[in-house]
């Protein structure tokens, strides 16, 4: 096995081992979590093609590299159910084949991507539908029309004239702004 350094979310250095003859990564308890996306690229970019594809687990009974302790296969809901994780049961070590890597990080960086809404699609269309037509029968002229709607005073809840229009005023100013934000050009 080979020292290989890496980079860590902050820009700390890790150093893994990586077999020369498999291409397998171990990765001391914890490591795997702080490696920066895009340092699997980085390394098997430095390895031959044989490091591109990834390789089955053969040998049942496996050591751990470090203290020749068991270890264990096991699947995490955090990786794809396609990848095989082997743990030292003694070390809390990783044994990454390879290929793994890679497809963790892939994994990883899926996760961070905003996932859109089907709900805000929905409600997108329907403020250009009516922004288009000149409407206000769908979501923004509800919406216009709820912000605007002066909330109901009673005299003894000691709010006087003033604040009614104060809020009013700022019914009005949501309504504009938020209606500008989403649909710029139109004006109230």
């Amino acid at each position: 096995m080979r020292q290989v350094k890496i980079v860590s979310h902050y820009g700390g250095p890790i150093f893994v081992d990586q077999c020369e003859g498999c291409g397998g990564i171990w990765f001391d308890e914890s490591e795997l979590f702080r490696v920066k996306q895009g340092e699997a690229e980085r390394i098997e970019a430095l390895n031959t093609e044989i490091l591109r594809t990834p390789s089955a687990i053969e040998n049942s009974a496996l050591s751990c590299p470090r203290d020749q302790g068991p270890m264990q296969r096991f699947t995490d809901r955090n990786f794809p159910e396609d990848i095989i994780l082997v743990r030292c049961q003694v070390c809390h070590g990783l044994w990454l084949n390879r290929g793994i890597f890679t497809r963790y990080q892939h994994f990883r960086q899926e996760l961070t991507r905003p996932k859109k809404s089907t709900q805000d699609e929905k409600m997108k269309a329907e403020w250009q539908a009516s922004y288009k037509d000149g409407s206000s029968t769908g979501t923004r002229g509800r919406l216009v029309e709820f912000l605007s709607t002066p909330i109901e005073m009673h005299e003894h809840s000691g709010y006087s004239s003033g604040v009614s229009s104060i809020v009013d005023g700022i019914a009005d100013f949501l309504a504009t702004t938020i209606t500008n934000l989403l649909m710029p050009g139109w004006k109230c």
